[in-house]
């Protein structure tokens, strides 16, 4: 029974959660060109091997802040997607620079609470014009890692031009308690 009540609450989040807004420029068979336009999204990094592994500490961070670890003493609707950015280190065993991002529900874009941990920031996220690969299920590093690779050939194949190879991301939409059809992406930016 609890087990039925979890699966239910998580589906009702599911489909009352406010989204990123963007417009979608143009849509391929295995992608689509989006605009994200500047919003303000809450913020923090760590160091890592594992995307798996950053991820989870840098949730906690965000989670305290929008369950009212603020300089307001409130609580913050949950957004999606949650975003990490993915700044690859410079060999295969490196570490690699991960930032996780919460969007800012847009009740709170013009004057969001301050985080009191001194690792999380309000980022004032400029204008993003991705390229986006959706895939399903519970993501992994190496999921990860493959779409983003499947989404250059893509893009690199379409002769697409102007790419950010450098980096990416990834985004997740669903909470860890859905279980079926999980939504998940990689962008790679455009310059």
């Amino acid at each position: 029974m609890l087990a039925l009540t979890l699966l239910l609450q998580a589906l009702t989040v599911a489909y009352c959660i406010e989204s990123a807004p963007y417009e979608v420029v143009s849509s391929a068979e295995m992608y689509e060109e989006r605009i994200y336009p500047a919003r303000k999204w809450v913020t923090t990094s760590y160091l890592s091997i594992s995307h798996n592994d950053a991820a989870g500490y840098m949730f906690n961070d965000l989670f305290n802040f929008i369950d009212g670890q603020n300089d307001a003493g409130i609580k913050v609707d949950m957004t999606a997607p949650v975003t990490i950015l993915v700044q690859p280190g410079e060999g295969p065993n490196c570490e690699n620079n991960f930032t996780e991002s919460f969007y800012v529900p847009a009740a709170h874009q013009d004057n969001p609470p301050t985080p009191t941990n001194p690792d999380v920031y309000i980022e004032e996220r400029p204008e993003l014009h991705v390229f986006s690969r959706r895939f399903h299920g519970f993501a992994n590093d190496e999921d990860f890692i493959s779409n983003a690779a499947a989404l250059v050939e893509d893009l690199l194949a379409a002769g697409v031009e102007g790419l950010n190879l450098a980096t990416y991301y990834t985004a997740g939409y669903d909470s860890p308690f859905v279980i079926f059809n999980r939504t998940n992406e990689v962008w790679i930016m455009k310059n």
